[in-house]
């Protein structure tokens, strides 16, 4: 039932009413495009890692949006210079992996420290003297002694392939030490993309440009995606 505080169709007589176009909004002050692209360079591996599987498990990333797909093909000067901006803070993908390596090797410095205090460090690198030593001696003694003989160079070559990889487990394992996150290429490249559509976000911002909620989201999905991935890596190193 209508009153005096309504119109005919329901809306509200007083305040601003909203028909079925979106809505365009603006940064109420400039936005720093640097923002993103410097965060980005300060993830670790393990970040990246938590990142790439939450982007795996996430349904909006299993196929290009094309909001963001018309996005980039309408603002190509603004996508390539949120491309050099990440190149300049990212570098290439080999860069960023070794930053993101860096950054992880100082957050266990603290347990490696413990590690060697406690002495287990240098009886682990005895270990693997030990190791490669043990590996080394067969095969030489047969090069020395019968080098003609190819087949027992082939399984000795076999065994000793075998003995690596089982004494390498077993080190791992007596080291203590986290386990360096297995980074793959073209899905570290899928995150490297989601801090480009965040950053022409901001660039587009930046300059004024009007962007309607929905393309905002889409634009920044990605890069919160990797944010809330990183906070829960966090929390759980403490």
């Amino acid at each position: 039932m209508s009153n005096e505080y309504q119109l005919v169709d329901g809306s509200p007589r007083y305040g601003a009413r909203h028909e079925g176009t979106p809505q365009q909004t603006s940064p109420a002050q400039p936005l720093r495009v640097e923002e993103t692209a410097e965060a980005a360079a300060r993830l670790g591996l393990n970040d990246m890692a938590a990142a790439i599987d939450r982007r795996l498990d996430s349904a909006w990333a299993d196929a290009e949006d094309p909001v963001v797909t018309a996005l980039r093909k309408e603002n190509p000067e603004e996508l390539a210079a949120a491309r050099a901006l990440v190149q300049l803070h990212l570098g290439s993908q080999r860069q960023w992996r070794l930053k993101a390596q860096a950054v992880r090797d100082k957050q266990l410095a603290g347990t490696v420290a413990r590690r060697k205090a406690s002495g287990s460090a240098r009886a682990i690198l005895a270990m693997r003297l030990g190791l490669m030593a043990a590996l080394i001696a067969p095969p030489a003694y047969i090069v020395a002694t019968d080098q003609e003989n190819y087949l027992k160079l082939l399984i000795i070559g076999i065994i000793c392939f075998a003995a690596a990889m089982i004494g390498g487990h077993f080190l791992t394992i007596r080291a203590r030490i986290p386990v360096m996150p297995n980074i793959r290429g073209p899905w570290l490249s899928e995150l490297r993309e989601d801090v480009v559509n965040a950053t022409l976000v901001a660039i587009l911002q930046n300059k004024g440009v009007a962007l309607d909620r929905r393309t905002i989201a889409a634009g920044r999905r990605g890069w919160e995606s990797i944010q809330v991935a990183a906070k829960a890596v966090a929390a759980l190193h403490g």
